[in-house]
């Protein structure tokens, strides 16, 4: 259930980087709601007149300050138009996020490379950042970003390496340990993967012992860009849907869901999302969305591209290779004929492409102890996607991210959640 209410800004009209309240409060099952707020969007790259907005940052808060770093957008022009992907180093602190006041430092940081499409975690000492790829290869680095607010420093400490180069995978935090599945670990093979590795923070000060281990893996696909969300104090890592492409064929898009029990080393098979079975064909899909615990024990899931229009894209380019193959060898007429064909759908393509509605809007609740989906309500503007969704004060912050394909967004929202009796 939604209710409207009005949106209001804090702070005078001068102070620009004040956040504003959002005209949204959702009711969850339970009855009880959570209200979402914007801050301050992010700011332009150092030399560009606006920011657009990036896909694949990593994100994450230390000492009261939100990071955001890396990505990659389309700053010249939208891709149906050819315009060039490009990914960036650049590395963004909003101090004082609790303040109600909160501001973009006014100098922009640098990471070691343009990088994307990794994963990160707060911790107490910083934000580690695992793996992402750039337009050439995908990494094994690892490393953490600390703020210090007093002598307005970013520092950036190197951590172990991961077995492979990773991006494209999820992840999660139970404990100090941190967890990655799925993923891809090269550009111009893009296979989806089923490694799931993790690393024991709390083993820093044992160089012998802190490594990356392999675990076992879930009894389903390997997937690229799937959801993971974790209970943070001795529970379960959960994983859910993705997608896997094949070369030559139509993706398959993911809605299974999966437990694993860090004690015992085992995987369960669960509900499929929104769905009856436990084998992802049926249900939704909520690839590339953000999750987040909530309470004890109920899991919240945020957005994520249901898949439809995906496939259709990726139809119509299979249907443009194809005439372009056999344009290059056929005669005069028929090569006229293909050509038509081809521009046919170029046009279908980027009308898809203009008219998308969007990402999913729902945020879905899992009840891990009844297996059980429910809808609990909707997020009040375009749906964040391909983002890293951010832990804060018991709700979510969503940076930045991709609201249509191709298109990117600089807002920040933050979802504020009631506390659990």
């Amino acid at each position: 259930m939604i209710s409207c209410l009005s949106e209001s800004c804090l702070g005078s009209r001068r102070a620009i980087t004040a956040f504003l309240l959002l005209s949204i409060a959702t009711a969850l099952e339970a009855g009880a709601a959570f209200t979402w707020e914007k801050f301050p969007a992010l700011p332009p790259s150092p030399g560009q007149p606006t920011q657009p907005g990036v896909a694949g940052p990593f994100a994450g808060v230390h000492r009261d300050a939100l990071i955001v770093a890396g990505g990659a957008n389309f700053p010249q022009r939208a891709p149906w138009d050819g315009g060039a992907k490009i990914w960036w180093d650049d590395v963004f602190v909003l101090e004082g996020l609790s303040t109600g006041r909160p501001r973009w430092a006014d100098q922009t940081f640098k990471l070691p490379r343009a990088l994307g499409y990794g994963m990160s975690f707060n911790t107490p000492e910083g934000v580690v950042c695992v793996g992402g790829n750039d337009a050439e290869a995908c990494y094994r680095e690892v490393f953490l970003l600390s703020w210090d607010s007093r002598t307005q420093t970013l520092a950036t400490s190197p951590l172990p390496l991961l077995p492979e180069p990773l991006a494209n995978m999820a992840g999660a935090m139970i404990g100090q340990t941190i967890y990655v599945a799925g993923g891809q670990h090269s550009m111009k093979d893009p296979t989806p993967s089923n490694c799931f590795w993790s690393l024991d923070l709390s083993r820093r000060e044992r160089p012998g012992d802190f490594r990356w281990q392999v675990l076992p893996t879930w009894p389903g696909p390997p997937r690229v860009l799937p959801v993971a969300v974790a209970q943070p104090s001795g529970g379960r890592f959960y994983l859910f849907s993705g997608r896997v492409p094949h070369p030559g064929q139509a993706t398959k898009i993911l809605t299974d869901a999966y437990a694993y029990d860090p004690a015992r080393q085992t995987w369960q098979a669960l509900r499929n999302i929104n769905g009856e079975g436990r084998s992802g064909e049926d249900g939704w899909s909520v690839m590339a969305g953000v999750a987040m615990a909530h309470g004890d024990g109920e899991l919240l899931v945020v957005g994520g591209d249901r898949g439809d229009l995906f496939l259709r894209l990726e139809q119509l380019d299979s249907e443009i290779a194809t005439r372009q193959r056999s344009a290059s060898t056929a005669s005069t007429p028929e090569r006229s004929k293909l050509n038509a064909e081809i521009n046919e759908r170029i046009r279908a393509k980027r009308a898809l492409y203009e008219s998308h509605p969007g990402f999913a809007s729902e945020v879905l609740a899992y009840d891990p102890t009844r297996d059980r989906w429910t809808v609990a309500g909707k997020i009040p503007q375009a749906a964040q996607v391909t983002t890293i969704g951010v832990p804060w004060r018991g709700g979510l912050i969503i940076p930045s991210g991709e609201i249509r394909p191709g298109v990117r967004t600089p807002d920040i929202i933050h979802s504020k959640l009631p506390a659990t009796p």
